[in-house]
C-alpha cells in the first residue's frame, strides 16, 4: 500500500496469519487424535512399519510446512502442492497397510490429516484448488477401497463426503475472508490518500498565508517606499525574508509537537515591518502561558502578523499594543489594539486578507477571532484558543 507505513501490517496480511494459525492448530489436533491408537490393544507393535513411519513423516512435514508459513505470513503454491502430493502417497500406502476392515475406520490415522490437507488446498490452492481436493479424496478412496464389503464399508463413503464438504466450506469461507480483507485495505488506502491530499492542501494554504503575510508585505513596502530606503537595506530585507521562507518550506515538524507562543510572537514582532513603521509596539506576555500545539502557534502568530499589517496599512497610527494572557484551563488569549481611525465593524465587510489570514486560520485550529472597531477610536482584534 503506497500510503501506509512501511511496518504496518495490512488487513490481508493479518487475515493470512490468522488463517494459517487456525490451519496449524487444526492439523496438530488431527494428528493428535491418533496418538493413542498404537498404545491400545496389542501395544505399539500392532502397527505396521509403514503405518507408523508414514505418520512420523507426515507429522514432521506438516510441522515444517506451518512453521515456514507462519514465518512468511502465507502459504506458497509449492508448499501446498508438496502437501497434496505427500497426502496422496500416504492416503494410498498407509490405508492399504491396514486390514480391509480397518482401512476406513478411525484407527486409520490418515483420515483426519487428509481432511486438513483438503481444507488447506481449498483455501490456498488457487485455481487448482478443486483439482487438488479431488486428487486427495480420490487417493483416499483408492487406498481404502478394500473396506467395501466389510462392516465399515459405509465409512468409506462418509469420510469421502466429509472431506469434500469440509473443503468446500473452507474454500468459500477463505474467499470471503480474503475478499473482506482486500476491501478493508483498499478502503484504508483510499482514506490515507484523502488524508494526504488534505494535508498537502493544508500545507499549501499555510504557505500561501505565510507568503501573503510576510514576503508580499515586504515587497509592497519596498514598492511604496516605506521600507528599504537604499539598495543595501533592500538587499538585507530580501535576504532575511528569503531565509525565513526557506526555513518555513524545509522545516518538517512532526504532528503534535508543542511550541511556546511567546517565543513565536516575539520572533515575529522583532522581524515585522511594524518595528520600522510604528514608533511603538507595546507587548505584554503572561509568564504562565502554556505550551501549545504547533499548528495553533502557527495560526495565532500568523493572525497577529496580519493584524499588525492592517494597522500599518489602514489605521493611520504609530502605536499598537499586543497582549497575551492565559485563558483557563489551558488556553491563550491574544489582543491586538490600535487607536487609529477605526471603522464601523457592524457595517463594513471584512477584506479578503483579514478573513483568510486572521479569522479562518484561527477557526481552523479550534479557536476564535473577533474584530471590533469604532470609527475614530481604533480597532481591537481578539484571538482565543483553549484546549
Amino acid at each position: 500500500m503506497t500510503l501506509q507505513t512501511a511496518h504496518a501490517k495490512t488487513a490481508l496480511e493479518r487475515t493470512q496469519r490468522m488463517i494459517i494459525r487456525a490451519l496449524a492448530w487444526l492439523r496438530g489436533v488431527q494428528f493428535a487424535l491418533w496418538i493413542w491408537v498404537p498404545f491400545a490393544g496389542e501395544g505399539p507393535g500392532r502397527s505396521d512399519p509403514q503405518v507408523l513411519g508414514g505418520y512420523v513423516l507426515a507429522a514432521v512435514f506438516s510441522t515444517t510446512l506451518f512453521t515456514v508459513a507462519l514465518r512468511r505470513g502465507t502459504l506458497s503454491p509449492r508448499w501446498v502442492s508438496a502437501d497434496v502430493v505427500l497426502a496422496v502417497g500416504y492416503a494410498i500406502v498407509v490405508s492399504r497397510s491396514y486390514p480391509p476392515v480397518d482401512a476406513a475406520s478411525i484407527t486409520n490415522w490418515v483420515i483426519p490429516p487428509l481432511c486438513g490437507v483438503t481444507v488447506t488446498a481449498a483455501i490456498y490452492g488457487g485455481r487448482y484448488r478443486a483439482g487438488a481436493v479431488c486428487l486427495v479424496v480420490g487417493a483416499w478412496v483408492l487406498g481404502a477401497w478394500p473396506a467395501l464389503g466389510t462392516a465399515n464399508s459405509a465409512e468409506l463413503v462418509t469420510n469421502s463426503v466429509m472431506m469434500t464438504l469440509f473443503a468446500g466450506v473452507a474454500g468459500i469461507t477463505g474467499n470471503l475472508l480474503f475478499g473482506a480483507a482486500r476491501g478493508a485495505d483498499l478502503a484504508a488506502e483510499e482514506a490515507a490518500t484523502q488524508r494526504g491530499r488534505a494535508e498537502r492542501a493544508s500545507e499549501r494554504e499555510r504557505h500561501t498565508r505565510y507568503l501573503h503575510d510576510t514576503v508580499l508585505q515586504i515587497l509592497e513596502g519596498i514598492a511604496q517606499g516605506t521600507r528599504g530606503k537604499d539598495l543595501p537595506e533592500v538587499r538585507r530585507i530580501c535576504r532575511t525574508a528569503a531565509e525565513k521562507q526557506r526555513t518555513t518550506v524545509l522545516a518538517a515538524r512532526p504532528d503534535g509537537v508543542v511550541a511556546h507562543i511567546t517565543e513565536a510572537l516575539a520572533e515575529m514582532i522583532e522581524d515585522h515591518p511594524a518595528q520600522e513603521k510604528l514608533q511603538l509596539v507595546s507587548t505584554r506576555f503572561d509568564d504562565r502561558l502554556p505550551d501549545l500545539p504547533t499548528e495553533v502557534v502557527d495560526a495565532l502568530t500568523g493572525a497577529v502578523r496580519e493584524a499588525l499589517n492592517n494597522i500599518i496599512k489602514y489605521a493611520h497610527t504609530d502605536e499598537a499594543r499586543v497582549t497575551v494572557t492565559v485563558l483557563e484551563p489551558k488556553g491563550v488569549r491574544i489582543i491586538v489594539v490600535d487607536h487609529g481611525v477605526g471603522f464601523d465593524s457592524d457595517t463594513v465587510v471584512l477584506g479578503f486578507g483579514t478573513r483568510r489570514s486572521i479569522i479562518e486560520p484561527v477557526a481552523a485550529v479550534g479557536g476564535e477571532a473577533v474584530i471590533d472597531s469604532t470609527p475614530g477610536e481604533g480597532t481591537i482584534v481578539e484571538m482565543s484558543w483553549t484546549k
